[in-house]
């Protein structure tokens, strides 16, 4: 038996909560040293509060910190985050409105995104060239590389050879920073291709919406310098890993099997079991939400909800989606969700549709997992997407788990990470518009004034007036 059994499972102080969510905010691989050896003289107590948290459930279910977990520090392979120090020189968790973008070394890989169509097509050119010219090496995706017309325009020529097709998969880990021209869906498609660590995102307001995108392009020039020189402000935008595993379909390849002897289809199962046992491994980040629907099924979606291996609900409707705070502004606002700042650390599980007056939206802890398994009773499949895209079916018995990803998008603040949300909000989605009420005064004389012209009309000794 280990101490810790003999303690009875006594909780630890207060105090190491603290150490533990302290641990390597701002940490860059150049400062791992000097923090490994302030971390060996709290290594055995930060070992006995996590066999804490693990052991002090008593009903079976492993216990799980409600502290979502910290996020990576360290965004592509040149940013981090400004580390800030207390008295006692120990590292501590900032502040997220004082969260500002450092470089560790001068950033020298861009990679610029733009909203397919012409509309956009001027300011990427232009954009290139001034990056070509500050001798950086500029990286667009390779349907744009194909049309550039580096033949004829001078000024592309002459800077052709760091102008490069993106690699989707060698070029990802080279990118210093990334340059969106559109809206919200640029973004997302930026966070989709950097399923682990994430450069920072610079992202000029080009598209319909544009909430998550707050720079004006007019003003580029000026913004360039700023974040190439760092110190600006950012906002870590938390997201979503969510894994799938495929229960359904391997219990109904087990059960096929049992009743089917070896013959020429063998050939086209094990190509079906290939297929599966790569679902069973699938998993992506979500910037806004996962949504597990009906898709194109008459019937509704009967899905099980469980929190940390908890059952608790079952959710019959149209679907259920899984939101980050900052997705609570999209698809899960328009289901009838709360917004939430993206700085609040939180999930947010709201029902789309549900047959039931009391299944109203909620927020919970960043840190817990969510699983999301589709009902033996069910009558169709459900559907899975994650950001509107990576579209997947669900089959009987098939599960969703969803957790707060350490892989956050590091989005570069017009403002700060108040600022900006709540002109958004103000400006974009007009948040609370309303003609102003009229002060007592001002709405007494209104009312005189309108009941003397009242009495006048109908007093019929009054002067008419043509």
């Amino acid at each position: 038996m280990t101490d810790l059994d003999n303690k009875e499972l006594s909780p630890p102080s207060r105090n190491l909560s603290f150490q533990r969510r302290s641990v390597s905010v701002g940490d860059s691989p150049l400062q791992s040293a000097t923090d490994d050896e302030s971390e060996t003289s709290t290594t055995s107590t930060v070992t006995d509060y996590n066999q804490y948290i693990t052991k002090c459930d008593d009903n079976g279910y492993a216990a799980r910190s409600a502290f979502a977990p910290s996020p990576k520090s360290n965004f592509g392979p040149k940013a981090t985050l400004k580390k800030i120090q207390n008295n006692d020189q120990l590292i501590v968790i900032q502040d997220p409105s004082s969260q500002r973008l450092h470089w560790i070394s001068p950033p020298n890989n861009i990679l610029i995104i733009r909203k397919p169509g012409p509309q956009t097509m001027q300011e990427f050119r232009q954009i290139i060239v001034k990056l070509l010219k500050r001798r950086l090496h500029v990286y667009i995706e390779f349907s744009e590389h194909m049309h550039l017309p580096f033949a004829n325009d001078a000024e592309l020529k002459e800077h052709a050879e760091r102008c490069l097709a993106f690699d989707h998969d060698n070029d990802i880990a080279k990118i210093d920073l990334i340059i969106c021209l559109g809206g919200d869906g640029t973004l997302l498609h930026a966070s989709s291709i950097f399923q682990r660590s994430c450069p920072p995102v610079l992202s000029f307001a080009m598209g319909s919406l544009g909430f998550l995108t707050p720079f004006d392009f007019k003003y580029h020039d000026k913004i360039l310098n700023e974040v190439i020189s760092g110190n600006v402000a950012v906002l870590l935008r938390t997201r979503l890993k969510c894994s799938i595993v495929k229960d359904g379909l391997k219990k109904k390849s087990s059960s096929d099997a049992s009743f089917h002897s070896i013959s020429s289809d063998d050939t086209s199962k094990d190509e079906k079991d290939q297929q599966t046992h790569k679902d069973e491994k699938i998993s992506h980040l979500a910037l806004n939400e996962v949504v597990i629907d009906r898709g194109p099924n008459s019937y509704l979606s009967n899905l099980d909800l469980y929190i940390n291996d908890r059952f608790i609900t079952k959710v019959q409707g149209d679907g259920l989606i899984l939101s980050t705070p900052t997705g609570s502004t999209a698809y899960a606002m328009a289901a009838g969700s709360s917004m939430v700042h993206p700085n609040v650390p939180a999930m947010v599980i709201c029902p789309i549709c549900p047959h039931s007056l009391s299944f109203r939206p909620i927020v919970v802890p960043a840190g817990i997992e969510l699983k999301v398994k589709v009902s033996e009773d069910t009558r169709l499949t459900a559907w899975l997407s994650v950001d509107g895209r990576n579209r997947h079916e669900l089959q009987q018995q098939d599960s969703v788990r969803i957790t707060t990803s350490v892989y956050p998008v590091p989005s570069i603040c017009r403002f700060d990470q108040l600022g900006d949300w709540f002109e958004s909000l103000a400006d974009i989605l007009h948040w609370n518009l309303r003609k102003t009420q009229l002060s007592l005064g001002t709405d007494e004389s209104i009312h005189d004034s309108e009941q003397t012209e009242f009495d006048d009309k109908q007093d019929p000794l009054s002067p008419q007036t043509s």
